[in-house]
């Protein structure tokens, strides 16, 4: 087994993780240590680490405790990149709002995953908070008050919600897809219950009118995104960072096209079959 060390990274969540060793497959013990590590701090952290996309792809499910898929060996494996300078870039410019990927869709992605491919200096870190922890926090009376209602989500409100920002980025799809969830969402692997909304994609609270769904979310978000909630990763390139999509939200500051390069190789576990075939137009929020 791997000789791994831990470093807590906050009291609540995240770690960062040395002595890996990046191979296919891994040793079972060292997976059984990752997937327990990862099912508790919800965010693992390797530094320096040179890895490409099968090793990346390859952790990313066996994290989670799944197979993946078979792929066609004559069809070219995509990589897909969060950057501002590769061609036909993810999210290649602009802040992103609080989120946690496609909560648009109740087929839930459990892991995502950035890799630090190209990362120059200053560059914009990725900010993380806990939608479990803020589940076990939130207080009786506000607790009693939502955790029987649902909410709705969809794929952006950027616009809505960029208070004025114009650097606020929009992603969107070219349909209207969008799904109803309970706010107290049970997590499908671990059991924990969820405060399920979010500043990016949740458009209302089921059952009440705009002015009470708004008041309520806010409540909400303040209580999510208090500054004490935030943990900060400063990218380094050959940074290997892997989160629990439904328990962790994300968002990031402002990244300038024209600035030094930030491209961040991104996996998904399980990835999301209209993946494949569909992707979002990405806009200013005052365009």
């Amino acid at each position: 087994m791997a000789n791994l060390e831990v470093r807590d990274l906050s009291p609540v969540f995240g770690a960062e993780v040395s002595g890996l060793e990046p191979k296919i497959p891994l040793e079972e013990a060292t997976l059984q240590q990752l997937r327990k590590l990862f099912d508790e701090r919800k965010l693992l952290v390797f530094r320096d680490v040179e890895i490409d996309r099968d090793f990346q792809y390859y952790l990313s499910y066996a994290i989670i405790g799944r197979e993946e898929p078979k792929q066609d060996p004559s069809v070219p494996k995509r990589e897909s990149f969060i950057s501002n300078k590769e061609e036909n870039g993810i999210a290649p410019f602009g802040r992103l709002l609080w989120h946690s990927d496609m909560m648009w869709t109740a087929e839930a992605c459990e892991l995502l995953s950035l890799y630090g491919k190209d990362v120059g200096q200053p560059t914009t870190p990725t900010m993380f908070i806990s939608s479990a922890q803020a589940w076990k926090t939130l207080p009786q009376g506000l607790r009693a008050r939502v955790e029987n209602l649902t909410a709705e989500h969809v794929h952006d409100l950027s616009y809505e919600r960029s208070g004025g920002d114009e650097t606020v980025l929009t992603a969107k799809f070219d349909d209207d897809d969008c799904t109803q969830l309970p706010l107290a969402r049970r997590h499908p692997r671990t059991g924990e219950t969820l405060l399920y909304v979010c500043q990016q994609m949740t458009s209302g609270i089921t059952g009440l009118s705009k002015e009470e769904s708004d008041s309520l979310l806010e409540e909400l978000f303040q209580h999510l995104y208090a500054t004490e909630n935030i943990l900060q990763h400063d990218w380094l390139k050959g940074d290997l960072v892997m989160w629990d999509n439904l328990a962790l939200q994300h968002a990031r500051g402002n990244v300038e096209a024209e600035g030094p390069p930030r491209t961040l190789r991104k996996t998904f576990a399980p990835m999301p079959a209209f993946l494949k075939t569909r992707q979002p137009q990405f806009a200013r929020a005052m365009n």
